[in-house]
């Protein structure tokens, strides 16, 4: 039972397009777009869910709101929950530079 929306910002989609040119180059085009799905539709199911279940970030004082962590296996998810709509900041994994 899905119980709030969950979207993308355009600086989460750019993580997800970075990770995706990162899997191209370490595991080839076919499997890479398998995770870039997979990763998608979890990060979706679990926040649609339940987002409150996950902990505040350790670096949220770096955002003027409360903004909260998932980890997935070896990926944190910032994004922040206004009512019923969660709104994904950034994907960080081992893809990334920052």
């Amino acid at each position: 039972m899905k119980r709030f929306a969950v979207e993308f910002s355009d600086e989460a989609i750019a993580d997800l397009d970075a990770s995706f040119e990162w899997g191209c180059e370490v595991w080839g085009a076919p499997q890479a777009a398998k995770w870039y799905f997979e990763i998608r539709d979890r990060i979706t199911e679990m926040l649609s869910k339940s987002p409150l279940g996950c902990p505040l970030a350790p670096q949220q004082h770096r955002y003027r709101a409360e903004t909260r962590v998932l980890s997935i296996d070896r990926y944190n998810v910032l994004f922040h929950l206004e009512g019923k709509l969660v709104t994904i900041l950034h994907i960080r994994g081992p893809f990334t530079k920052r």
